[in-house]
């Protein structure tokens, strides 16, 4: 009788659903109405009121899974809340490097044991939902207006979702004012543009004392992606490619050349003993690229968190800046399949999302809630986040993007170390790709 549609019941799911969209719905129960195998004695009855009672008592603990410390507190916070109204659930946290995090988790899918609910991001989705390594969400019936239409439609396959929104992210330029006051440079604005950048990187540059003024590595997502879409070019669309356009291989040139022609960038060797945030957080780099998410990171640095601001990225032919957004997953095999439902919906709600704000995890995906986040930032010009959404472009997403993106970084690298020219390095991913999408 709790079929979907039907008038003699409702699903948990269904109510907790209904609930979220109506708070107010619980006052108007005035009570419980069942059937227990109709026309049975009253031990059949009996069994069935006990059972609630029983699960209720029954201890069961659940593994989140996720990858950066940063977020940690924002996600034990998310747990301990579910924890206070679950009592008799406990969810054990797990962090684990992102370096190591894919790793981990391909081992445990293999394995057969996965996290009950873990992270998952756009790149790896298809990969885990094509072999039947996610648990099917679409019955949890939550209503995903309040989340970006193009974070949602990331984790949808054959017409299913598999993991709820989390956040979303844009990309900043963050710059060092110490820096720029000693250069007597005035502080990056909207009417900065590529040209600006570059007279400026070089106007902060000090090669002698190490200090550099802008970080150009071999990244994407807070790299030369930025400045693809900056110049008219794409990365991936309709199923194609685009590293075969001229203004996408333009664009990565320009990018890269900040580093090998205009010598404003560390070498390609520095970024692997130094990352590009690791260097700007020492003072090594006036300049950087980066995504919201590294904002707890940074303004919890004690050498950084009072010398920078952020600002709108420099813009090319015209205005872009990447987004991205993570998704709240479960596993197939999970021995509690509607406990693990009911801590992703807790995940996916208004108070986890503000509690993920609360704790400068990231910006939240649920609309309304951003500025439980934005507000922790006081000192910083850190809306310009949320105003590039407006112009934002999704990270380029395909099913098959984890079967190609270690041969994009490879080719890139042969690139900047000139085994290569980015041209040829462009044209030979192209042909990859195309293979890979065609087969």
């Amino acid at each position: 009788p709790c079929a979907p549609g039907s008038r003699l019941g409702t699903t948990r799911a269904q109510w907790d659903a209904a609930v979220q969209a109506d708070p107010a719905l619980p006052e108007l129960l005035d009570g419980l109405h069942f059937h227990t195998l109709c026309e049975q004695d009253a031990d059949a009855l009996a069994l069935t009121l006990a059972a609630p009672i029983a699960m209720a008592e029954e201890k069961v603990t659940i593994t989140f899974a996720f990858w950066d410390t940063n977020q940690e507190p924002g996600m034990k916070a998310i747990a301990e809340a579910y924890m206070a109204e679950h009592p008799n659930v406990t969810v054990e946290t797990q962090v684990t490097p992102w370096s190591e995090y894919w790793t981990k988790l391909e081992a445990a899918a293999q394995g057969g044991a996965l996290p009950d609910v873990f992270w998952m991001h756009s790149n790896q989705f298809f990969k885990y939902v094509s072999a039947g390594m996610l648990l099917d969400l679409t019955d949890l019936n939550l209503d995903y207006t309040p989340y970006p239409e193009g974070i949602t439609a990331l984790y949808h396959y054959e017409d299913k979702q598999w993991a709820v929104p989390k956040d979303y992210d844009t990309i900043a330029l963050a710059y060092n004012k110490e820096l720029f006051d000693k250069a007597g440079i005035a502080y990056p604005d909207d009417t900065w543009t590529w040209d600006t950048l570059r007279e400026n990187a070089k106007k902060l540059t000090d090669a002698d004392n190490g200090i550099y003024g802008f970080g150009a590595p071999n990244d994407t997502q807070s790299g030369y992606y930025n400045f693809v879409y900056q110049n008219g070019g794409f990365i991936f669309e309709d199923g194609k490619s685009g590293f075969d356009q001229e203004a996408t291989q333009e664009a990565i040139q320009t990018w890269a050349d900040l580093m090998l022609k205009d010598g404003v960038s560390p070498s390609l060797e520095s970024f692997t003993d130094m990352g590009n945030d690791d260097q700007f957080q020492a003072g090594k780099v006036a300049m950087v690229f980066v995504g919201s998410w590294m904002m707890s990171a940074y303004t919890s640095n004690e050498f950084i968190k009072d010398k920078f601001d952020v600002a709108v990225l420099p813009q090319g032919k015209q205005r872009a800046s990447i987004y991205n957004g993570l998704g709240y997953a479960g596993a197939y095999n999970t021995a509690n399949p509607e406990i693990v439902k009911d801590f992703i919906a807790f995940c996916g709600s208004e108070q986890a999302n503000i509690l993920q704000a609360q704790n400068k995890a990231a910006i939240p995906a649920y609309k309304g809630t951003e500025h439980y986040f934005t507000d922790l930032f006081t000192n910083l010009n850190i809306a310009c986040y949320t105003e590039m959404i407006e112009y934002g472009v999704q990270f380029p997403f395909s099913p098959n993007k984890s079967l190609w993106e270690g041969t994009e970084t490879e080719l890139m690298t042969s690139a900047y170390t000139g085994e290569m020219t980015f041209a040829e390095a462009c044209n030979q991913l192209h042909e990859t790709i195309t293979e890979i999408e065609e087969e």
